[in-house]
């Protein structure tokens, strides 16, 4: 049943959660990234520009950012739809699914984070990919991951990984490790790219599945 919502006051009460502690978490860690504190990797001599772009290219900051503009979306009309709306939708999804999964596996440990950089990590690692998982499985709405949705929402990974690449050979910044060329060598780097690449596909493809049993289950 495409766009079915149960419980619309408790799924718009749970879509501005979600997006609230997103958008706290991103604007605490852009806090310490604005007044150049240690979040965890270091001093930064970098100027601000610089250090901007960088906290940008993470894909973590990215999928909470679709996550926020997708649950804020929600939070005002639980059963929304569209073409755009549908991509925005499934790409948070995946993007937030495998930042949790990736994070626990490869990044967990990289970093030692104390205070306010501790908390955000959590509300951007833990918190808002649980709400969001969580409240897709809840709320929905359901009907709306179609592969044409998911295809066109493997283009933000796809320039993520081509132009975090490319970016890290002309400036030296690397967000990741698996795709740092310098260390690993360019085809080490692409391969892994490709691999996180079918990894957000393989994610994306089981939304659309359960989307699929959980449509014709409430049918």
């Amino acid at each position: 049943m495409i766009g079915f919502v149960p419980n619309r006051s408790v799924a718009r009460i749970w879509h501005l959660l979600t997006a609230l502690l997103a958008m706290l978490s991103i604007g605490a860690q852009l806090s310490l990234v604005v007044g150049n504190i240690n979040i965890g990797f270091g001093e930064s001599s970098a100027p601000l520009g610089q250090r901007l772009f960088e906290f940008f290219s993470y894909f973590t900051i990215q999928s909470n950012l679709l996550v926020a503009v997708a649950t804020i979306m929600l939070s005002v009309k639980p059963d929304r739809d569209g073409a755009g709306f549908r991509v925005l939708r499934i790409a948070g999804l995946f993007g937030i699914t495998v930042t949790l999964v990736v994070y626990q596996l490869l990044l967990s440990d990289l970093a030692n984070f104390t205070g306010v950089a501790a908390a955000s990590n959590i509300g951007l690692h833990y918190v808002v990919p649980a709400l969001a998982i969580l409240g897709w499985l809840l709320f929905g709405p359901r009907g709306l991951v179609t592969w044409r949705a998911l295809f066109f929402a493997m283009l933000w990974p796809l320039a993520f990984v081509l132009l975090t690449i490319v970016q890290g050979m002309v400036t030296g910044f690397y967000p990741y490790p698996f795709v740092n060329v310098e260390v690993l060598g360019f085809a080490r780097a692409a391969l892994n790219g490709l691999g996180i690449m079918l990894l957000l596909l393989a994610v994306g493809a089981c939304y659309r599945v359960a989307d699929t049993w959980l449509s014709r289950s409430r049918t």
